[in-house]
């Protein structure tokens, strides 16, 4: 009788997970385990309060490989130890917050970008990145290693 009321349950869950509503990134920080996204507004004041530089996700509901990234790259527990220590994550639906994703001129999701504390620019990457190379580019940023050398050389130096 036990495992069937588990059994329930856990069928319940599933089928109700895709009807919660909201974006991936509100319901990882709803739950408390993931990634610790932060709204725009949010994590830029934030970014500046504790010195940290940011992580900005640009992304859609209707974008595969965004999509993808979440479920495998965002999944990943190395990302997100090293997102959540390092960084302030920000999430940003390029549909429903045009006026940011205009700021930055993205044409093409998924978007990753990188700011210092202050709100200068680093460096952006266009595109799927899976977890072992997301880790590299997150270490890259998160050393101060792209004011010294290349991403070839900082991936030559770190093998």
């Amino acid at each position: 009788m036990k495992k069937n009321w588990l059994f329930a349950l856990t069928a319940i869950a599933f089928m109700v997970t895709p009807f919660a509503g909201g974006s991936w990134a509100a319901q990882a920080t709803q739950k408390g385990d993931g990634i610790q996204w932060k709204s725009y507004e949010e994590g830029i004041k934030q970014s500046a309060t504790e010195d940290k530089k940011v992580f900005l996700v640009f992304n859609a509901a209707w974008c595969r490989y965004c999509v993808k990234m979440e479920k495998e790259t965002f999944q990943d527990s190395s990302v997100i130890a090293y997102v959540n220590r390092n960084f302030i994550p920000i999430s940003v639906d390029s549909d429903k917050e045009r006026a940011i994703a205009t700021k930055y001129r993205v044409t093409g999701l998924p978007n990753l970008w990188f700011l210092a504390a202050n709100g200068d620019r680093i460096g952006n990457f266009p595109g799927y990145l899976p977890a072992k190379e997301m880790l590299i580019f997150l270490k890259y940023i998160s050393s101060d290693s792209y004011r010294t050398m290349s991403l070839e050389s900082f991936v030559k130096k770190s093998n």
